[in-house]
């Protein structure tokens, strides 16, 4: 008989954006149990997700991927409901997530899921998903939120310049350049306005990426390790920043 392969998102950097932002706004906010509850529906709605985009991508998977829809589907519901019961302003963090869910889908129907632009669209997603966290623990809409979408988008885009610099993107010298200009802004803009912690919080981002080498292939897996010590060193410098 033969064994049930779990469904479950493969790519390191999609787990990345899935914890970092979420992680920050608990620990720059104000933790508190709520948001145990918003971490394992939000965990459990962004295990959804790829079921569904396989879906979209695939219709005839549809009999092999309900069930999956179904089982973290449920769990998620009955962790974000009653917590958007008891703060009905979270359903605003939703309403802006959906249009960037449909430019996900609009990618993959057009394949062209590489784009930079449908990177930038999952990115906005996961940092959306860091406000709200933010905001269960603060219950206000400040400033603050804007900054931390800002910072977390930020951050992500550097890092889908770096990986397809080193595999999909390797020998396009042009990108490449682009990569190294993208990260130098990330470092350049802080200091400009004067927010110089936020840019030792970029640095070893923009490092990373000046100093790698781009004279071979590298493996996923270890761009993936890469990526995974680095967004560790940066929730560091964004706690005590």
């Amino acid at each position: 008989m033969a064994k049930t392969k779990i469904i479950l998102p493969k790519e390191h950097g999609s787990w990345a954006m899935f914890l970092l932002p979420t992680l920050l706004g608990i620990f720059l906010s104000n933790p508190r149990g709520l948001h145990v509850v918003f971490l394992i529906g939000w965990f459990f709605l962004y295990l959804m997700s790829t079921p569904l985009l396989n879906v979209v991508r695939n219709k005839r998977k549809k009999k092999k991927m309900l069930p999956w829809m179904l089982w973290y589907g449920i769990p998620s519901l009955l962790c974000l409901i009653p917590l958007v019961i008891i703060m009905p302003s979270l359903l605003l963090f939703g309403s802006f997530m959906l249009p960037l869910f449909a430019v996900n889908v609009y990618f993959i129907k057009t394949k062209n899921e590489r784009s930079l632009w449908n990177d930038l669209s999952g990115i906005i997603i996961f940092a959306i998903g860091g406000m709200a966290s933010y905001y269960i623990g603060i219950e206000q809409f400040t400033m603050d939120l804007l900054i931390l979408l800002f910072i977390i988008t930020a951050y992500f885009m550097g890092s889908a310049f770096y990986v397809k610099s080193l595999i999909r993107e390797l020998k396009n010298r042009s990108f490449q350049y682009k990569s190294n200009i993208y990260h130098a802004l990330l470092l350049l803009l802080p200091i400009l306005l004067n927010w110089k912690s936020l840019a030792i919080a970029f640095l070893p981002g923009v490092l990373k990426d000046w100093l790698t080498p781009r004279d071979g292939q590298v493996k996923p897996i270890h761009s993936g390790i890469v990526e995974i010590v680095n967004s560790i060193l940066f929730f560091i410098l964004v706690l005590i920043m």
